[in-house]
């Protein structure tokens, strides 16, 4: 989350608007739809503890110290350079961006640039520290790279990046953040090819999370599966590079910027605990656990209570590594249930958090293995599953539809429309059926599909003004008990995803169709089709009797 802080500390006057902007998006169905997303924002710094509220069955803790002086860092920066950097120009727009990253870097950082392709380490520079003269001859290095190699040893490459990392760490002060930076793309394709392998040889290398691991990868070419879970399981961040899009070089130092700029604590953890005992009723927290934390970013933490109790009040014990040492900050925050608004926004804001969470362990399960899995995250539930992947997928699953949350490869949108959808609210952008707000409709599209009840655990059913539900997306196999409608009007139900020309298609449909698939001018050549296909076959079967 970020938080563009007050560059002037003294600065509190009634025009100064600057300071933390929180915008919580809250559940649409409150408000009259299509008006999509409203939401409320509280210029103003956060104290120096943190903001804590709680209704007494949800929470939200936003944390961002302002006192703080940035850390020292220890970076290795491994680059690709095998023959598939050269095109477009993938190459010199990654040395643009290291090289802009490198200009920022301060005389108490330490640094090690290490190319990989054939080799895990095809050519090397440093360590050095971040001055002035150092790193003009860092950039001279970089400047010199060029795509050579026609395979990739990711393996050998992270390994070896690592134990650089490591020893670096190993020689520096408790107050110093050591980040390793890979900029990848491309599959393992040479040494060690197996993903599972390579994610868990990083992992036992790295056990003890000294190393904090970035990762970019140019998307459509890099692994950026394995790239997230390393990532994931080593206390970092990955991104893709997209190609095609704004430029590279500035995707990557946007990213390296705002990630890594300028860090002010490292492994963050916050713990939480309800009344005067240690014991705690919160559960299903979302991550809690940071890496680093750079400047401009605050630590979001959201979760539920157990058996709330207006009188017990929520504590939280926020501690990192920073500049000056290890610190502690203490908060509490009595129930406030008068707030109807904000208790809403607290579990919709929950609810997408912890799915996006829960999301990314999961695709991340083929990498992770049970154990792990458990390490990173405590399901609200006890797990009977042997696979412990099932559990964080049903718990996913189980929010989003209790939320009505959508979300890709979990649940669906169902949209319910009436003529009432046709006249669009003035402040409107879009109807839900894809009605523009001067009245116009996008053309018609014979995939849009209409169900009129869902055979599950919702009994939503029927007609209502805009009305949505998040269902399962496994239910378009066929889980809709009323089947298809033979209205005439016309009617949609699918996760949709935009085109370019402003109409909207199903993502994903049912394959047979519906009983008014076919309109009445469409009709006449249906007919002919189908006289000629049974003629077709008649003659076929004539033929091959004769023969």
């Amino acid at each position: 989350n970020r938080a563009d802080t007050d560059p002037d500390p003294d600065t509190d006057t009634d025009t100064d608007k600057s300071g933390p902007i929180h915008l919580n998006i809250p559940d649409a169905r409150q408000y009259n739809i299509p008006q999509i997303i409203r939401g409320q924002y509280n210029p103003g710094k956060i104290p120096e503890n943190g903001l804590l509220f709680t209704d007494g069955t949800c929470f939200e803790h936003f944390f961002h110290p302002s006192s703080l002086d940035p850390m020292p860092r220890n970076f290795v920066f491994l680059v690709e350079t095998s023959s598939s950097m050269q095109h477009n120009s993938k190459m010199q727009k990654a040395k643009k961006a290291l090289n802009t990253f490198i200009d920022t870097l301060k005389p108490d950082d330490t640094f090690i640039i290490q190319s990989f392709g054939n080799k895990g380490t095809e050519r090397l520079w440093g360590s050095g520290p971040g001055t002035d003269e150092e790193k003009q001859e860092a950039k001279q290095f970089v400047d010199a790279l060029k795509p050579s190699s026609y395979r990739t040893d990711l393996h050998a490459a992270l390994l070896e990046s690592l134990l650089r990392a490591k020893h670096q760490a190993e020689i520096s002060d408790d107050n110093v953040a050591t980040i390793l930076v890979v900029i990848s793309d491309g599959y393992a394709s040479y040494g060690e090819t197996n993903r599972t392998k390579i994610a868990e040889h990083v992992y036992d290398l790295n056990a003890e999370g000294i190393v904090k691991i970035f990762n970019l990868g140019f998307q459509g070419s890099a692994d950026m599966q394995l790239l997230d879970a390393i990532a994931l399981m080593n206390g970092g961040v990955s991104a893709p590079i997209l190609q095609g899009k704004p430029d590279i070089s500035e995707q990557i130092t946007n990213f390296l910027d705002s990630e890594i700029g300028s860090v002010l604590m490292s492994d963050v953890n916050v713990k939480y605990s309800t009344g005067s005992s240690k014991e705690t009723n919160v559960f299903g927290e979302t991550q809690k656990v940071f890496p680093v934390m750079a400047d401009g970013y605050e630590v979001v933490v959201r979760g539920l209570i157990r058996e709330p109790d207006s009188n017990e009040a929520l504590n939280a014990v926020t501690s990192a590594s920073t500049m000056e040492g290890m610190k502690n900050w203490e908060l509490s925050a009595m129930p406030n249930s008068n707030d109807v608004m904000k208790s809403s926004l607290c579990f919709q804001s929950y609810a997408h958090d912890r799915i996006t969470q829960l999301l990314g362990l999961y695709d991340a399960s083929g990498f992770l293995g049970n154990e792990l899995l458990k390490k990173l995250v405590t399901l609200s539930d006890k797990c009977e599953d042997e696979d412990f992947s099932k559990c964080i997928r049903g718990e996913a699953l189980a929010l989003a539809i209790k939320a009505n949350v959508v979300a890709k490869g979990l649940t669906a949108m169902v949209t319910l429309d009436d003529d009432q959808c046709m006249e669009p609210d003035e402040d409107a952008e879009i109807c839900l059926d894809g009605t523009t707000p001067d009245g116009t409709k996008p053309r018609d599209d014979d995939d849009y599909y209409y169900y009129d009840s869902y055979d599950g655990d919702h009994e939503e059913s029927g007609h209502a003004h805009a009305d949505e539900i998040a269902v399962p997306d496994s239910a378009y196999d066929g889980g809709f008990g009323g089947g298809y409608s033979d209205r005439d009007e016309d009617t949609s139900a699918a996760s949709f995803e935009a085109k370019s020309d402003s109409s909207y298609r199903p993502a994903s449909a049912p394959s047979y169709p519906r009983t008014d698939y076919y309109n009445s001018a469409s009709a006449p050549q249906h007919s002919l089709v189908y006289s000629l296909v049974l003629f077709s076959t008649w003659f076929f079967m004539a033929v091959r009797k004769l023969w």
